[in-house]
């Protein structure tokens, strides 16, 4: 067992967001979904289909593992990865691609998995049905050894009822049901066909219990393709009385629909599938939504099959227009975007004057919109025109003349606010195609763990592509080789990175440089940096063996022997990262030095004088791994991002407990925060509470704080595993920066906003400042954004210069760094670095 419990943990991916709309999952194929509200959000465990590898499969349904999903608004789907697959589970037959419909349960502190397949043996045949355990309902999940015993058939689903007894229902020579024992693994009474149930082809049983009446539901083929009926009955076990339809046949002939009826929020949901995505070949499935009523007496009232789904829209987002609630009659249809690639979805195409798309359910917020931005093309140009359904204009916006797609930005003329119904007409030229439409900035919905794909803001708000590169490059090179630079070589393999105004050398620098060097592909940057780092900052033995002495002379004594956790992180990172890029046979093994920092740290546990990198008892970055900074923390080391990138490629057998840090770190973040001003203190308790130590460096937002925005910004292009609430952050800190003054906004505060009673002072000078590293990480949260304000922070950061203040102060270092950072997120140039394939 202990094996299998390690391979699933391997499985386990990464969160990354879907989009909202009909079908839910947008970017592959998803069929016959159970959903379940588990820890007061939706969670969804549907099969996955996929174009069969094999011959035999190649016109038959094709599924080798399942994904688990979850969400709190039934709008923004996460999706956090495999959680069991066809050739890991003991009992299951390998490469037998019969992964069906699923179902999961929550019972006695434990979820329970329940998934048909072909079982192993020879001479066997059909289906049997197994279970995987868990602690979380996203898992990881441990597949048992062997199938339930007495369960030879297809689509488990488990109704666990209010007494606490548990009954499992399934297909396979009828519909069956049967009880389970308490360990949820074995049955406890004989198997008992369901009866009463119309003539016809009937698979895929779900069962749930409403005020106290019992429904049992299923796919039932009615005349050609599956229709979605019920029955109810006064027990668990039946008898059932057939009561009719709850969803009819597929217009378009899609042969199979699969389904699962839950409430949530005080609604009820049918969950099920259709072809969306594949309408040439039905076994490629995909899931849908749309709300569900009942009638007095307890019956179902019919639900008709929509596009638009279920939630409310937020203005700020890419709206899918093609997903609409209503359509006029003529004038418009709905298409591919590109028949070869399906997932990237459809678009609207617009032939005749006053044609319309109606979407309904937009949250324009408090704050009105001031921009409207369409991905569109027309060959002969159009103007569309934006209002609500009531006939308030919005505004119209230009399309002109290309065969190309592009992105066009114009005015709001009547900004709603609140919920409201959009309707998008074509005023005047000729056809129109719509890919989508929405408001103000558009932060991505989606991660580059998922992608691979980086924002250039600096180009989506009009900035040539060749300025773009030589603004980076100057930027670059005033850092490493300019009159200015803090980089410096040292004989013939090793270089320092220098805080000039200190006059030291820092883990912070030089770990930094090394994620720039790696992100730039410069080997031999990155080599120096870490042969250096590794002579004289490393310790090779003691209590303190695998960290880094913080702060250095140039010639490599040690000013201090402690480390600061930051820069381990960035070191691995790093690491990681060349390995993925550069290998490990160049002269440095890159991922050996990684591990070695890693498994160092945790080999410190329960010492006395040094602990790991990460509180064990919180799973959050130490300020300091020893007994003074190991009891707090520091916002600004938090990049919970740089955790996932260890959980995918340190192979240090951690890496369900990285992703539990991603977690961790995330929520702390929440926590640390200012709910209004967007400001966090430099250093604070793990709770997320102040020191409230009366020392200057503690409570205060100041230098180390200026990174936060940057770091979230990472995380959100990365991974946007938080998206909604990094939005809201993005916007709170630009907004009080804004109100501050675009121009004049200083670089300390009280994290409620005022002003600090004690100013913090730098390289022997001490003033309040409008700091360029400040400028520039502000700059850099706009990836996460939704307002126009990033268009006057993106601004300020180009056209900022990098010259000593009024004063004669001059920062090369840090201002340095953290404009050149910023520079890369703004360009898509700070990215994930896969290993080759």
């Amino acid at each position: 067992m202990k094996g299998i419990h390690q391979i699933v943990f391997l499985l386990f991916v990464c969160a990354v967001n879907m989009m909202a709309q009909n079908p839910i999952i947008r970017d592959h194929f998803s069929a016959d979904p159970t959903a379940r509200v588990f820890e007061g959000k939706m969670y969804l465990y549907p099969s996955h289909d996929i174009p069969s590898p094999i011959e035999r499969l190649k016109e038959w349904f094709c599924m080798a593992d399942y994904h688990v999903y979850s969400s709190d608004d039934l709008v923004d789907w996460t999706d956090h990865g495999v959680i069991v697959t066809q050739n890991r589970v003991p009992w299951v037959q390998p490469d037998s691609y019969s992964m069906w419909a699923p179902d999961c349960v929550y019972k006695d502190g434990k979820y329970y998995f329940y998934f048909p397949s072909t079982p192993r043996g020879e001479g066997k045949r059909g289906f049997a049905v197994g279970v995987a355990i868990a602690d979380k309902p996203y898992g990881p999940f441990v597949p048992q050894r062997r199938a339930i015993e007495g369960v030879n058939g297809i689509d488990p689903c488990v109704l666990v009822d209010r007494d606490g007894q548990s009954y499992i229902y399934w297909a396979g020579r009828g519909l069956q049901v049967a009880k389970l024992k308490e360990n949820m693994v074995e049955l406890a009474s004989e198997p008992m066909q369901i009866e009463g149930m119309p003539d016809g082809f009937k698979e895929g049983p779900f069962a749930f219990e409403r005020n106290g009446k019992y429904y049992f539901t299923f796919p039932w083929v009615k005349d050609k393709t599956e229709t979605l009926a019920y029955a109810m009955g006064d027990s668990p076990m039946g008898p059932f009385e057939f009561k009719g339809i709850i969803m009819d046949e597929s217009p378009s002939g899609c042969w199979t629909n699969h389904h699962s009826i839950v409430e949530y929020k005080d609604q009820w949901y049918l969950f099920y599938h259709h072809n969306d995505y594949s309408p040439e070949f039905d076994k490629n499935r995909s899931v849908r939504i749309d709300s569900l009523s009942f009638n007095a007496d307890g019956t179902i009232q019919k639900v008709i099959p929509t596009l638009r789904g279920v939630g409310i829209t937020k203005a700020r987002s890419r709206i899918q227009i093609d997903r609409y609630s209503q359509i006029s009659p003529t004038g418009v249809s709905i298409s591919f975007i590109n028949n070869s690639n399906k997932f990237e979805g459809w678009k609207s195409v617009f032939t005749r004057k006053k044609a319309w798309i109606r979407y309904n359910r937009v949250d324009f917020g408090k704050e009105p919109v001031a921009t409207i931005r369409v991905r569109a093309k027309s060959e002969k140009g159009a103007t569309l025109l934006l209002s609500t359904s009531e006939g308030s204009r919005i505004g119209q916006i230009s399309i002109p003349k290309s065969s190309d797609w592009m992105e066009v930005t114009t005015t709001v003329e009547n900004a709603p606010t609140g919920i409201c119904d959009l309707q998008c007409s074509l005023l005047k030229g000729g056809q129109v195609e719509i890919d989508w439409l929405g408001f103000d900035a558009l932060p991505w919905d989606k991660g580059a763990f998922a992608t691979r794909k980086y924002r250039n803001l600096f180009a989506e708000l009009g900035y040539k592509e060749t300025d773009i590169n030589a603004k980076i490059t100057s930027v670059f090179n005033d850092l490493f080789s300019g009159p200015n630079k803090i980089y410096f070589e040292v004989g013939d393999s090793l270089a320092y990175i220098s805080d000039l105004k200190n006059h030291d050398v820092r883990t912070e620098g030089m770990s930094y440089g090394m994620m720039i060097a790696v992100q730039f592909d410069r080997q031999d940057i990155f080599d120096r940096l870490w042969r250096w780092s590794k002579k004289y900052m490393q310790h090779q033995d003691g209590p303190l063996k695998g960290y880094f002495a913080w702060s250095c002379q140039t010639d490599g004594k040690r000013n201090a022997q402690g480390p600061a956790s930051d820069g381990e992180l960035y070191y691995v990172t790093s690491l990681i990262f060349a390995s993925n890029r550069w290998g490990n046979d160049t002269g440095i093994n890159y991922l050996a030095e990684a591990q070695n920092i890693l498994d160092c740290s945790m080999q410190k546990a329960g010492m006395d004088r040094v602990s790991p990198l990460i509180n064990l008892q919180h799973q959050l970055i130490t300020f300091t791994p020893d007994p003074w900074g190991g009891s707090f923390t520091d916002p600004s080391y938090h990049v919970p991002a740089f955790y996932e990138v260890w959980a995918r490629w340190a192979e240090d057998g951690r890496s369900s407990f990285w992703r539990e840090c991603a977690e961790k770190s995330r929520a702390y973040l929440r926590k640390c925060i200012h709910p209004i001003t967007g400001l966090n203190p430099d250093y604070c308790n793990y709770d997320g509470t102040l020191l409230g130590s009366n020392r200057i460096i503690g409570d205060a937002f100041r230098f180390d704080s200026w990174r936060v925005p940057m770091n979230i910004a990472l995380d959100y292009s990365w991974a946007c595993a938080d998206k909604e609430w990094q939005q809201s952050y993005g916007n709170r800190i630009q907004n009080f920066l804004y109100a501050e003054g675009i121009d004049t906004f200083v670089d300390q505060y009280n994290v409620d906003g005022t002003q600090v009673n004690e100013i913090l002072g730098a390289g022997g000078y001490k003033k309040l400042r409008h700091s360029l590293g400040l400028v520039a990480t502000s700059a850099a949260v706009s990836l996460v954004c939704t307002h126009s304000k990033i268009c006057d922070f993106i601004d300020r950061l180009w056209n900022a210069e990098h010259v000593p203040y009024d004063d004669g102060y001059f920062d090369a270092y840090y201002d340095g760094l953290l404009r050149l950072f910023a520079f890369m997120h703004l360009s898509g140039k700070y990215q994930i670095i896969f290993p080759k394939e």
